[in-house]
């Protein structure tokens, strides 16, 4: 009786990554973002290292502030850098743990005083477009300031330039504005206030989804043991 042997062939097919699909600002952010490809900023490099860690892809779409939320309310994103603190909707998302803190100050042309917070009523604000700034909110509503909108915290420095217009203040980051004068010696010159104006997490801020649920818990653990290790203090040293 002969014997007839089966080999079976299973095929298995190969193991892809997971996508995960973040905005980022169409303009630089510094310095932690920027759109120069080998200048990414902190957040990507950040992202590169958890990329590598948990085998997941990383794809950027670049976009404005209100039209990159709201690709993430349609579904085209998973993600997008933001800070609880800021925004004012009233969806459901999940926020991961804090990136960095953002610290805003106001910058007036040199010679300027900066006064009080609570008289600044009659003043030009000066801001980024579509940001939300919690502590001035209510003078915008009032009709008190008038708003100024602005692509970039560069194009603000700019326009502080201009001596002759010394009630226009602006809110700009101290990360950002420490950029830009370490590599800008006329911006040294800007009047900035002794007062911070705010201070809030940046995070990533996920669809609340069974995927990104699961990421968010990984980022956490990842930056977590980043900072921990001393890691994100080395990315963080190569902006300033």
């Amino acid at each position: 009786m002969s014997r007839f042997v089966v080999f079976l062939f299973f095929v298995v097919p190969f193991c892809q990554s997971e996508v995960l699909r973040v905005g980022l600002p169409d303009s630089d952010y510094p310095p932690y973002h920027f759109m120069n490809a080998e200048q990414g900023g902190i957040v990507q490099d950040i992202l590169q290292r958890f990329s590598e860690q948990y085998a997941i892809e990383v794809q950027y779409s670049y976009a404005p502030e209100k039209r990159s939320q709201k690709m993430l309310d349609d579904g085209l994103l998973d993600g997008r850098i933001e800070s609880i603190d800021w925004y004012t909707g009233s969806n459901q998302y999940y926020w991961s743990e804090a990136i960095s803190f953002v610290e805003d100050v106001l910058v007036m042309p040199y010679g300027c005083h900066i006064p009080p917070i609570d008289e600044l009523t009659g003043y030009v604000f000066m801001g980024r477009y579509a940001y939300t700034y919690p502590e001035f909110e209510h003078y915008f509503d009032s009709g008190a300031m008038h708003r100024e909108n602005f692509y970039s915290e560069r194009e603000m420095l700019l326009a502080l330039m201009d001596w002759d217009h010394n009630q226009r203040i602006a809110v700009i980051s101290l990360d950002a504005l420490n950029w830009y004068a370490s590599r800008d010696e006329v911006f040294k010159k800007l009047t900035v206030s002794t007062y911070s104006v705010g201070k809030a997490p940046l995070q990533l801020q996920f669809s609340a989804t069974a995927k990104t649920s699961l990421i968010k818990e990984q980022f956490n653990d990842f930056i977590k043991s980043l900072k921990a290790s001393g890691e994100f203090a080395k990315i963080v040293s190569r902006y300033q």
